[in-house]
């Protein structure tokens, strides 16, 4: 029987294979300390030393031991006998058996490590079974099982073992639930379940609950209302089963997916029947969360709608208004100018002013000026109060529908006041003024929802504007987050998202110790410390350039005497240039067979695996991967495909619905990330000696289709719809991205998709424009190791704002570049160990990063943990801007970074626009997800293809001539001019395949190229 396939073939080399090293790295792996060099030292031969050299370094590359010859390893071989030995020969035999595990045995006791045992190995497969219970993905498990034998100080067993101890857990956790939940299911439950599956005037109920709710329509809301109705007492009971059960809110997900992957007749066909229940339980318990946040989204948008009526309605009654009120003053200065004006007599006053106002509309011309100003916003309400019945019949159900907790009193009192009210039969005017909570909105406001009663023309509440005053702090209070829905996921209290408070205080120090970022583990104090001492040293060197004219692109100006009245930092464009000319060379290339190259080359088409590699026979065919990939990325519909290409329809849709998947899309872009990486040109796109500098910018589209996801736009999508595709770049390549809602703060994402990198590329620092600042961004990137550095405009304003000093203001008063306040450090160090919760609580990935960032970066300020952590973020962003301000280098870095990212959006939006507009063609979120990841796909392809020539040309010309090697690092691989993304496809034409080394030589060969002509990167 096959193994479970969990690692790819590189991933598995990484692990198991011997490294591959260059020079710099065996300086330091090979690298001898006064312990080794004693134990070497009783060894009688070199060839011994030099197998305990080997092995020493190849356990310290990737923790593991390996037989070898001297053959196999010769490189490292002669750098060991040229570094310890150089002048002893190259050995002519190998070491014997007994002196290789000597030295092993040595190596273990050093780093006090040990051989799996069988009773470690029973260890093992314990806490495989502990993590299948958190995450069922095969992939997971092997990391968690990795990390503990780090923890406990084993060697790692072979592959194929973590393969079978793996296999063996997640059957038994399969058992372990199918099993508990026939012990613990009811009968009625358990009908409830099947009922999904049963045909109801013949549509399924789960088809109708698997619908998604496309726009804001009344139409649309209401059926989702009606779905969250038709499972809520089936979530309840989900919801009490899934404790019972024990099932993390991973593996709750991970069920639902397959719940979604299945047709309802595979469901129904299920032999264990309870599988097919567990599916479904943890559907209806991830859906009806879902359900929840497409309602208060659909509340929200509405909403929003409304106070744009009201905004315009305002603004109309006041325009006319005031145009009445201008001519009622020309007709009362008129009549004025008559009775100072000597040449009409007294006897005709009366009768000219009845020229310029008639006797019979003099009474309503008096009353008409007497009128009172209204305030501005009494249009407003009084617009509200004509709405009532739209209102009633839009929000009312939603607001029933979902159940709202408030962390302000007065609201929580309103808010059961109303739903009282509404699911009760007494009237209204029934109640007393004292029974009807006002203390929830500004006192000010009050008296737009107070009336006269027509009866005996008493103040009262005005119902209609009462209610919509509810549903005012209502989004209100969702958007600042005092307001919350605990069955959602995006809504949910801040503290519901953080690790339990009582096993943080018992676990703190092995959580820390897990997750092994160092500097979670400093103490504070030496934190600010540090910083205060960086601080404190830049604000006197960058005045000190400043005065003494050092820093050339700051521009002071000055009073009359002389004495500096403010400062810009002028914003000089870098023009990097785009598509670069020099790709103009090479033949023109159908997008098709760059693909089918990149695949021969990289291998990328062994990430797309089965959603059930159990039930997997054999790989999916590349022809019909890569069909699948351009047209998502083109928005070429599957039947528009069949009709252009020469691929079988119902191969072309089995592989879209088996294979193409989020997951199996952005492994595959990893794959051929990792082979660009791997390319001697690669790391001489670093912008500065600190590393990798990536970047992070937002990217609109369009969307053909209606999703709770697309909005309105008018600046970006005319009168379309449209989302936001974020992308972190790196290095001219798309690392990942997320596709998020143009209502949505790009700044929020920026940790999410930072962390969300799986691939070789290890990014230092992260850039972005002024949307990807919060209150928080600085603080929690430095924290989890990353330079933020962000492009600031209008910088003498912010920095004017935002700068702070740990000393006293007064010292800094004769600076140019001077604080505005204080650092609360002792509100920080008093506050830390919360912080850190909040920071531990991140990187565990309870839940997405992102709803965290969200919930930190919006949150009433007076929380005095977020008030500490918003102190440390200010301090980190002064240590960064006053760099920024002195370093005109790390400015241009920043602009050449963000300008990459540039770059590669005129490419996907060149992919986008084949089949018309730049736009997503998916029906729902996850298919735009999958438009988008295409889109990166297909752009890694294209970039590889480019880096690959580039790579060689680098090093011939290296060779050659270094100083033409230098002006190719500059050019971009960011090209396509050369690219055909439009016509007929051939994916199983063979006779087209690219040779890249017949390209090169012809490169070369045909031509010297011309440096001066080529455009820079």
């Amino acid at each position: 029987m096959a193994r479970l396939s969990i690692l790819s073939n590189d991933e598995l080399k990484a692990l198991y294979n011997l490294p591959c090293l260059n020079d710099e790295e065996r300086t330091y792996v090979f690298e001898l300390d006064n312990e080794d060099r004693a134990y070497i030292a009783t060894l009688n031969d070199t060839a011994q030393k030099i197998n305990y050299i080997l092995q020493l370094g190849y356990y310290r590359t990737v923790s593991y031991f390996f037989r070898f010859t001297f053959q196999q390893v010769k490189s490292d071989v002669q750098f060991i006998l040229h570094h310890y030995f150089p002048t002893d020969s190259f050995p002519k035999k190998n070491i014997s058996k007994h002196i290789h595990y000597k030295n092993r045995f040595q190596i273990c006791q050093r780093f006090a490590i040990k051989e799996p045992t069988k009773t470690f190995l029973l260890q093992l497969e314990k806490e495989a079974k502990r993590l299948a219970t958190l995450h069922m993905l095969p992939k997971f498990v092997l990391t968690g099982l990795l990390t503990f034998c780090q923890q406990k100080c084993f060697i790692k067993p072979a592959y194929s073992t973590l393969q079978d101890v793996i296999s063996q857990a997640l059957k038994a956790e399969k058992n372990r639930l199918s099993n508990k939940l026939y012990t613990s299911i009811k009968k009625g439950f358990r009908d409830q379940l099947d009922n999904l599956l049963n045909k109801e005037d013949f549509i399924y109920s789960l088809t109708l609950l698997k619908k998604e709710q496309l726009n804001f329509t009344t139409t649309e809301i209401k059926q989702t209302i009606d779905k969250q109705k038709s499972v809520s007492d089936v979530y309840i009971e989900s919801q009490q089963l899934v404790k019972i059960l024990g099932i993390s809110e991973q593996n709750i997900i991970y069920y639902s997916e397959l719940a979604q992957f299945y047709t309802i007749q595979k469901l129904k066909n299920f032999k264990v029947k309870n599988q097919a229940r567990l599916y479904l339980l943890c559907y209806i318990s991830h859906r009806f969360r879902q359900i929840n946040d497409q309602l208060v989204a659909s509340f929200l948008q509405k909403m929003l709608m409304y106070q744009k009526l009201g905004d315009d309605y305002q603004q109309k009654q006041i325009e006319a208004v005031e145009s009445a009120d201008k001519k009622l003053r020309n007709q009362a200065h008129k009549i004025m100018l008559i009775n100072v004006n000597e040449k009409i007599p007294d006897s005709q006053v009366r009768a000219k002013a009845f020229e310029i106002v008639p006797k019979f509309k003099y009474r309503r011309f008096l009353s008409d000026f007497k009128k009172p100003n209204f305030a501005r916003d009494f249009y407003r309400w009084e617009y509200y109060g004509q709405l009532a019945q739209k209102m009633k019949r839009n929000l009312r159900p939603l607001f029933r529908a979902l159940q709202f907790s408030c962390e302000i009193e007065g609201l929580d009192k309103a808010l059961k006041f109303l739903q009282k009210y509404i699911d009760g039969k007494k009237s209204f005017n029934d109640y007393s003024i004292d029974e009807i909570p006002f203390d929830f909105f500004p006192k000010t406001l009050k008296r737009f929802i107070m009336t006269k009663s027509p009866i005996d023309r008493k103040r009262i509440v005005d119902v209609d504007r009462y209610e919509f005053m509810v549903y005012w702090q209502l989004q209100k209070g969702i958007s600042d987050i005092s307001v919350h829905i605990k069955d959602s996921y995006s809504h949910r209290a801040l503290e519901d998202e953080l690790i339990d408070i009582e096993y943080w205080e018992t676990h703190k120090n092995q959580l820390i110790k897990e997750l092994n970022m160092p500097v979670f583990s400093r103490n504070i104090v030496d934190i600010l410390t540090q910083l205060e001492d960086s601080i404190e040293t830049k604000y006197l060197e960058v005045n000190r350039r400043i005065i003494a004219g050092e820093n050339t692109c700051i521009k002071l100006k000055h009073n009359t005497r002389r004495h500096t009245t403010s400062w810009t930092l002028p914003y000089t464009p870098l023009d990097d240039g785009t598509d670069n000319p020099f790709f103009k060379k090479l033949p023109t290339l159908n997008i098709s067979d760059i693909a089918e190259f990149v695949h021969d080359t990289t291998g990328y088409g062994k990430a797309f695996t089965h959603i059930q590699p159990n039930y997997a026979k054999e790989a999916p065919e590349m022809e019909l991967i890569n069909a699948c990939v351009i047209a998502n990325a083109t928005g070429t519909e599957m039947a528009k495909m069949m009709e252009i290409s020469d691929v079988d329809g119902q191969s072309l849709k089995n592989t879209q619905q088996n294979f193409i998947r989020p997951q199996t899309l952005s492994e595959a872009s990893d794959i051929i990330i990792n082979h660009t990486e791997k390319l001697p040109i690669f790391e001489k796109y670093n912008l500065a000696d600190y590393g990798v500098h990536a970047s992070v910018d937002g990217q609109k589209f369009t969307t053909r289709f209606n999703t709770i996801k697309s909005r309105y736009a008018k600046k970006y999508f005319g009168l379309k719809k449209g989302v936001v595709v974020m992308t972190l770049n790196a290095n001219m390549l798309p690392i990942c991205l997320k596709v998020i809602g143009a209502n949505e703060h790009e700044s929020h994402y920026l940790l999410d998709l930072v962390e969300s990198n799986r691939s070789d590329v290890n990014i230092t620092a992260v850039s972005g424009d002024m949307h990807s600042i919060n209150r928080v961004n600085f603080a929690l990137m430095h924290m989890f190791g990353y330079r933020f550095m962000p492009r600031f405009t209008q910088l003498a304003n912010t920095t004017s704002q935002q700068l702070v000093c740990f000393g006293s203001l007064s010292d800094y008063d004769e600076y140019i570049i001077r604080p505005s306040k204080k650092a609360q450090k002792h509100q920080i160090i008093s506050e830390w160990d919360k912080i850190l919760r909040i920071l531990v609580s991140l990187a565990l990935k309870k839940t997405t990063q992102a709803t965290i960032v969200r919930k930190l970066s919006t949150t009433k300020s007076s929380n005095s943990t977020l008030k500490a952590l918003i102190a440390f973020d200010e301090i980190i962003m002064t240590d960064y801007l006053l760099g920024y301000i002195d370093d005109q280098e790390q400015r241009i870095a920043v602009q050449r970074s963000l300008n990459r990212g540039e770059s590669y959006h005129q490419l996907t939006a060149s992919i986008a626009k084949v089949n018309g507009g730049k736009q997503l063609s998916g029906k729902k979120e996850r298919n735009l997800i999958i438009n988008a990841e295409c889109i990166r796909l297909i752009a890694n392809m294209i970039i590889y293809h480019n880096a690959k020539i580039l790579s060689a040309l680098y090093e011939y010309y290296t060779a050659k001539d270094p100083g033409k090697s230098l002006e190719i690092i500059h050019w971009s691989p960011v090209a396509w001019r050369f690219v055909n993304l439009i016509g007929n496809y051939e994916f199983y034409r063979k006779d087209k395949v690219i040779n890249i080394h017949e390209v090169i030589d012809k490169l070369i060969a045909s031509f010297e190229i011309d440096f001066l002509s080529e455009s820079l990167e």
